[in-house]
This record gives structure tokens, C-alpha cells and sequence, in this order.
């Protein structure tokens, strides 16, 4: 029996989680070969893959030939807004997330993404916002905790900052991206910090 192009896709979002770029893109191309099933997915999904390999302009084409099947395909913007991240285009990433989230209000993962444009330009109060919203919607996504952490201690909130980065390393996330060590330091110059800046609070009363 020939492979269906659901098992092609499903091959395709494997091999793509497991970092095989180049294996998933021809599992995608299988599926489109077929011509039968999700192709706007099947396109979004490829797109991904290409975008992570650098080939931006056949990701966008990708992505494109997606959202021409189906114009509101909330996947299809986030993957949009996460190539233009990746070009440094983040105002146009912002309206590509902003309008996958007009879509899918509780997509997890473009509050994320939009989190990170906004953190990248500098608006740390729209940026924590967006952090804070991805979590309440999915608490198990670990790289928000990380990221809400740090840019908590930016905005010198060494609290916070500490609760998040505890919380992210309790919960195994400096394992699984292995920078556990590194937060784990930056742990504890976050705790000095935090207890200086109680010092300096008290004089200043």
C-alpha cells in the first residue's frame, strides 16, 4: 500500500520536531506530490521547515501558497510572523501575529512569538503582557517562563524574575534546552541582586 499524504505530513511534523529540516521538507513535498488532503497545513508546515534552514523567500512562497487555500489559517500567519522575526522584519511579525491571534484569540504560541518582537523593540510592558498570556493559556510552555524571567529582570522586577527562572529550572526547562547551568548562574546573581536592592530600598525611606 502507497503511503497517504497524512502519513506524509505526519512524517513531515516529525522529522520537523526532531530538527530533520532537510527530511522534512521532501516528506512535505510527498504529500504535495499527492495532491490530496491538507495542503494549505502541508504548505505551512514546509514553509516552517524552509525558514529554519534560512531559505526565507521559499518559506514566504510557501507560507503564501497557504494562506491562498485558506485565507484565514491562523498556523499560516504565526508562521508568517515567525519568518519575518527572523528577517528582523518585527513590525510586520507583530500584524502577522496580531492577526493569527484575531483568529485563534487563545493561540498560546503566537502570544509567545509577539511577545519576543515586542521584547526586541523594547516594549517590555506589551512584551511581559504577552508572556504572561501565553502562559495563563498553556502554564507547561517552559521557554515563556524563561523569557518572562529575564525580561522581568530587565525591568528590575528581581522577584518576579526569580520566581519565573525557579520555576522554569524546578520544571526541567533548563534540561530539555540544555542551558541549565547558564540559568542556573544567572539564578544567583539575580537572588544578589535582588537582596542589594532591598538594602538600597530600605535607605532610600
Amino acid at each position: 500500500m502507497n503511503p497517504s499524504p497524512d502519513n506524509y505530513y505526519e512524517r513531515g511534523l516529525a522529522l520537523l520536531d526532531d530538527g530533520d529540516y532537510a527530511g522534512a521538507i521532501s516528506a512535505f513535498d510527498s504529500a504535495l506530490k499527492l495532491g490530496l488532503g491538507d495542503l494549505a497545513a502541508v504548505h505551512v508546515g514546509r514553509g516552517e521547515a524552509l525558514s529554519l534552514l534560512g531559505e526565507y523567500e521559499a518559506a514566504e512562497q510557501s507560507i503564501h501558497k497557504a494562506l491562498l487555500a485558506q485565507p484565514y489559517l491562523a498556523a499560516a500567519f504565526l508562521a508568517r510572523g515567525k519568518l519575518r522575526r527572523l528577517q528582523n522584519q518585527r513590525d510586520k511579525a507583530i500584524s502577522d501575529l496580531t492577526t493569527a491571534l484575531h483568529i485563534e484569540p487563545d493561540h498560546d504560541e503566537a502570544y509567545f512569538a509577539r511577545a519576543q518582537c515586542f521584547e526586541e523593540l523594547r516594549s517590555f510592558a506589551e512584551a511581559e503582557a504577552d508572556y504572561t498570556r501565553a502562559l495563563e493559556l498553556e502554564p507547561g510552555l517552559l521557554p515563556a517562563w524563561e523569557a518572562r524571567g529575564r525580561l522581568r529582570a530587565r525591568r528590575l522586577d528581581f522577584d518576579g524574575a526569580v520566581a519565573d527562572l525557579s520555576h522554569y529550572l524546578r520544571s526541567g526547562g533548563g534540561l530539555q534546552h540544555d542551558n541549565h547551568s547558564e540559568t542556573q548562574g544567572y539564578l544567583l546573581i539575580l537572588r544578589a541582586w535582588r537582596v542589594l536592592w532591598r538594602i538600597v530600598g530600605f535607605w532610600r525611606r
